[in-house]
C-alpha cells in the first residue's frame, strides 16, 4: 500500500514542478523587463527545471530498480520454497506408494494362502 502512496506522490510532484514550471515562464513573459533579462531569467529557470527533472528522473530510475530487485528476490524465493514443497510432496508420495505395495503385497500372500488352502481342501476330498 505504501508503494502505491509514493507512486501516487511522485505523479503529484512530477505535476506540481510541471505547472509551477508553465507558472513560472508565464509570468516571466509577462515580467516588466528587458528582453535580455528575461532571456537571461528562462535561461537559468529553464537550467534549475532540466535539473529538476533530472534528479526526478533518477529518482524514479532507483524505484524501479528497487522494484526489480524485490521482484527477483521473491520470485527467487518462491522458486525455492517450490522445490522444497515438491521435494516434501514426492518423499511423502514415494512413502505412500511404499506403503500401499506393502499392502498390495500382503493381500497378495493372504489371497495365495486361501488358494493353498482351497486346493488342500479339494485334494483332501
Amino acid at each position: 500500500m505504501s508503494d502505491h502512496r509514493s507512486d501516487s506522490f511522485g505523479c503529484a510532484g512530477t505535476a506540481f514542478l510541471l505547472g509551477g514550471a508553465i507558472g513560472a515562464a508565464i509570468a516571466l513573459l509577462f515580467a516588466p523587463r528587458s528582453g535580455e533579462e528575461t532571456r537571461d531569467e528562462i535561461r537559468r529557470f529553464y537550467d534549475r527545471s532540466r535539473a529538476r527533472m533530472g534528479e526526478l528522473q533518477e529518482d524514479v530510475t532507483d524505484r524501479i530498480a528497487k522494484l526489480v530487485d524485490e521482484i527477483q528476490e521473491k520470485t527467487s524465493e518462491l522458486v525455492a520454497s517450490g522445490k522444497a514443497m515438491a521435494e516434501e510432496r514426492k518423499r511423502d508420495l514415494q512413502e505412500a506408494i511404499a506403503i500401499a505395495k506393502r499392502a498390495l503385497d500382503e493381500e497378495r500372500a493372504l489371497l495365495r494362502r486361501i488358494r493353498e488352502r482351497g486346493r488342500e481342501g479339494v485334494n483332501a476330498e
